[in-house]
């Protein structure tokens, strides 16, 4: 769990993305839907009371299996997984080395600020859907502080008036609404990701993050761009952990939902879900 713990900024990888990735994620949850069996309805057909207990207890005994088993896709999902790690192999990994390499701290410092600041809005939009309003004053006032003070973002001002950087997203307020978190998956380009969470990403890129009121597609590629470099950046010291693993694709699969379970209950898990994150990482191992 501790090794777990210290790999959680690899799954941050996810976080860096662009318009284009939407036309996949409504598609995999297109995928989903085609492709999930359907349980037929036996009472329209049943004659008498035996074969609508039998439908009763078959449907009970679907859904705890889908419940015992959150991967139904992993066949597909370890697909792309392959895909995205040979594309960062070959592309994302040696760039964010020169990045780090011939670009100073400072100016990384900057674009990390710069980008943030743009995923602002997103945050105090979800502080104010969870009813966190404590908190979305804070982030409001963060963000007007660092957007006017800080040069669009660029300074973080707002750190130094003890108003630290909170992050929310639509796929935390689904879970606070009751959305289960549906089956895992692997979306191209961005990782590990489930399909509550990837559906969140679409009123997020459309309507609150920042990017999505710029018109001029050079500067909104070049903004995704940064994001991407500097995420993958950060993530340069975390490979030989992922290297020492036996099963990458499970290992991230794992952390991702420990992640996600702490982002959505604060850092308070509640013990069923704490015991089901145990279940999990033993049938990883």
């Amino acid at each position: 769990m501790k090794q777990i713990s210290r790999f959680n900024r690899y799954i941050r990888y996810a976080g860096a993305n662009g318009r284009f990735i939407l036309a996949a994620t409504v598609a995999l949850a297109a995928l989903l839907t085609i492709t999930t069996p359907t349980v037929t309805n036996a009472q329209e057909t049943a004659t008498n009371d035996e074969a609508a207990i039998t439908q009763n207890v078959d449907t009970a005994a679907s859904r705890s299996s889908a419940e015992r088993n959150p991967d139904p896709f992993e066949r597909f999902n370890r697909t792309i997984f392959r895909f995205n790690d040979r594309l960062d192999r070959a592309v994302l990994k040696p760039v964010a080395q020169r990045y780090v390499k011939h670009v100073p701290p400072s100016v990384r410092r900057g674009v990390k600020n710069f980008t943030s600041n743009l995923r602002e809005p997103t945050t105090i939009v979800n502080d104010i859907l969870q009813g966190k309003l404590v908190q979305a004053g804070e982030d409001t006032l963060r963000f007007a502080v660092n957007s006017v003070f800080g040069l669009l973002g660029i300074f973080d001002v707002a750190s130094a008036m003890n108003l630290n950087r909170n992050r929310e997203d639509f796929g935390q307020t689904f879970a606070k609404w009751g959305m289960p978190s549906g089956p895992y998956l692997v979306l191209p380009f961005l990782g590990p990701s489930n399909l509550r969470d990837a559906t969140g990403l679409i009123p997020q890129y459309t309507y609150t993050d920042l990017t999505s009121g710029i018109d001029e597609d050079a500067l909104v590629w070049t903004i995704f761009g940064a994001r991407i470099i500097d995420t993958r950046s950060d993530l340069l010291k975390a490979d030989r952990i992922l290297a020492e693993q036996l099963d990458p694709y499970a290992f991230i699969r794992e952390t991702y939902t420990q992640q996600r379970l702490n982002q959505i209950y604060d850092g308070q898990i509640p013990e069923e879900e704490d015991e089901f994150l145990d279940e999990l990482l033993r049938e990883g191992n």
